[in-house]
C-alpha cells in the first residue's frame, strides 16, 4: 500500500491488490464479468442481384469494425457528457471533489488531470473537432492550480509546477508530487501535437524541469537515484514519477531536438528497470528511502514504462528497448487479464495503461491489447449509473474521465504515453 495519504490525495486509489495476492482479489466491488465478442453489431447484407451491388458493399469485417468505431464513439461523448452535466463547475473550468474530497470543494490535481485527458482523446477521435474549445478550458482550470514559487526541501527555488489542491481562495492548496506534473506535462504536451499551440509546448517543457529537479541526490538512500515521488524530504520514489518524466522528457527530445533530455530520460529509465523491475518485466511501485521496496503491481506502472521504452526505440533505434516494452507489455496483459484483477485497477490507473498499449500497437501490432481494452470499456459501460450516465461514481471524476479517453482510444483517438 502506498503511504503518505496517495489514496485521499487522488480521491480515488482503489482496492489495493498486492502482487503476492492479485491474482485472487475478493469481488470487493461486486461486479459481475461481462464478456463481449468484439461489441461490434452484427451487419447482415442482402443477397446481391446485381454485379455492381456485390462490389459496392463493404466486406463483413470493415464493416463490423466500422461499427464497432461508431460504438466507442459514441460511448465516449456519452461519458464526457455526463461528466460534465454533473461534476464539472463551468463558472471556475474546474471539476468537483464529489463524493468525499481531501481536496476541498474542488478535486485534487489528478482526477483533473484525467478530465484534460479525456477531453484532449476526444477532441483527437473521428468527429472531435467540436472540442477545441474545451480544450481550453481545462487549461483555464489548470491554471487554478499552479504554483510559480516552487521550493526544495532544502529551500531551494524550483521550476514552477501544480500543487495537488486549488490554492485560496479556491481551495485550500496543497503538496507537490512528482507523478501529478508528469500527467500534466503528457497532456500538454498532447494538446500541442493536436492544436500546434506552443504555449502548451512551453508549459510542457517548465514541468519537465521541475521533474528534473525533484532526482534525488542522496548517495546514502537505498538504491541512490531516481526521482521523487512527493515534493519532500525522505519522500518514496516510485515507477510512475520517474516513467511518465521519462516519457515527457522524450517527448520533448523529439519535438525540441534537446539532447539533454534524451540523456536524462535515458538514465530514468534504466534507474526504473534497475530499481523496480522484476524478472517476468513487469514493475514494482517504489522504493523507499531505506532501499525496500513496495511489490505492489499496479497496470498504469507498467503502462508508462512500456510508453517510454517505445519513445526511446524510436528516438534511438535500438530494439532492446521494444523488446522491453513487449515483454511488460506481455506480462501485463497475462497478469491483469479480462476479470476482476483489471476492474479492480480502476479506471484511472488503467486508462494510462492502455493508452501506453495503444502506443506500442503503433509499432509492434498485437490484437491483444485492444482485446483487454475493449473488454474493460464493455464491463464499465455495462455499470454505469442509471439516472447520471457516471462511471463508478463514488469515486468522483477518476471514476468517469478515464473512461472518455479509453472509449475515445477504441474509437480511433492516436495515443501518446
Amino acid at each position: 500500500m502506498r503511504v503518505g495519504g496517495h489514496e485521499q490525495r487522488h480521491e480515488s486509489r482503489f482496492p489495493l491488490v498486492h502482487a503476492s495476492t492479485s491474482h485472487q482479489t475478493p469481488s470487493s466491488r461486486n461486479r459481475i464479468w461481462m464478456r463481449t465478442l468484439g461489441g461490434a453489431a452484427v451487419i447482415c447484407f442482402a443477397i446481391a442481384v446485381a454485379a455492381t451491388t456485390a462490389a459496392a458493399a463493404p466486406p463483413a469485417g470493415r464493416a463490423q469494425a466500422s461499427s464497432a468505431t461508431s460504438t466507442s464513439q459514441q460511448q465516449a461523448a456519452a461519458t464526457y457528457n455526463a461528466l460534465q452535466q454533473k461534476l464539472y463547475v463551468a463558472r471556475h473550468s474546474l471539476y468537483s471533489g464529489s463524493p468525499s474530497n481531501s481536496c476541498g470543494t474542488y478535486s485534487c490535481l489528478w482526477p483533473f488531470t484525467n478530465a484534460v485527458a479525456g477531453t484532449v482523446y476526444l477532441y483527437g477521435a473521428p468527429n472531435g473537432a467540436g472540442y477545441l474549445s474545451d480544450i481550453a478550458a481545462r487549461q483555464t482550470g489548470l491554471g487554478h492550480y499552479a504554483d510559480p514559487s516552487e521550493v526544495s526541501p532544502t529551500g531551494s527555488a524550483q521550476p514552477p509546477a501544480y500543487q495537488s489542491a486549488v490554492p485560496p481562495p479556491l481551495g485550500p492548496g496543497g503538496a507537490t508530487y512528482y507523478d501529478d506534473n508528469g500527467w500534466v506535462g503528457l497532456n500538454l504536451v498532447h494538446a500541442y501535437l493536436l492544436t500546434s499551440n506552443r504555449t502548451y509546448l512551453t508549459l510542457a517543457q517548465n514541468e519537465l524541469n521541475f521533474i528534473i529537479s525533484g532526482w534525488d541526490t542522496n548517495a546514502s538512500d537505498g538504491c541512490p537515484g531516481g526521482v521523487f515521488w512527493e515534493d519532500v524530504a525522505g519522500s518514496q520514489r516510485n515507477t510512475t514519477a520517474n516513467g511518465a518524466g521519462a516519457a515527457l522528457a522524450l517527448e520533448l527530445d523529439r519535438l525540441t531536438g534537446a539532447t539533454s533530455d534524451l540523456t536524462w530520460a535515458t538514465s530514468v529509465y534504466q534507474w526504473v528497470v534497475h530499481c523496480l523491475g522484476t524478472a517476468s518485466g513487469l514493475y514494482n511501485d517504489h522504493v523507499n528511502p531505506n532501499g525496500s521496496v513496495n511489490t505492489t503491481i499496479w497496470s498504469y506502472n507498467q503502462g508508462v514504462m512500456v510508453g517510454a521504452g517505445v519513445l526511446l526505440y524510436q528516438v534511438t533505434g535500438n530494439s532492446a528497448y521494444l523488446e522491453q516494452a513487449q515483454q511488460t507489455a506481455a506480462a501485463a496483459v497475462s497478469y491483469f487479464g479480462t476479470g476482476t484483477t483489471l476492474v479492480n485497477q480502476g479506471p484511472a490507473f488503467n486508462a494510462i495503461y492502455f493508452r501506453n498499449l495503444f502506443l506500442l500497437n503503433q509499432v509492434a501490432p498485437n490484437a491483444a491489447y485492444a482485446s483487454e481494452a475493449q473488454s474493460f470499456a464493455t464491463t464499465m459501460w455495462a455499470q454505469r449509473q442509471a439516472g447520471t450516465g457516471l462511471i463508478d461514481p463514488q469515486y468522483g471524476v477518476n471514476g468517469t474521465a478515464p473512461m472518455v479517453e479509453i472509449y475515445a482510444l477504441l474509437a480511433g483517438s492516436s495515443p501518446t504515453p
